[in-house]
């Protein structure tokens, strides 16, 4: 029981440290550049960015 205790945590840190080390870290921060403005997300935070580009318009039409 104590085995188990202390063996599911040690091999949960191992796959954790398997996981980081495979991952393309590369690709995710180029996919990431791909849908990503300013901190925003181009699908799921559009409304804020275009009040933002609205915002940007008066400011240049004033």
């Amino acid at each position: 029981m104590i085995t188990a205790l202390i063996l599911i945590p040690v091999v949960g840190v191992a796959l954790f440290i398997f996981a980081c080390c495979k991952t393309d870290w590369k690709a995710i921060d180029k996919q990431n550049r791909q849908f990503y403005v300013d901190g925003y997300h181009l699908y799921y935070d559009r409304k804020i960015l275009r009040q933002k580009e609205v915002e940007q318009l008066k400011s240049k039409s004033e």
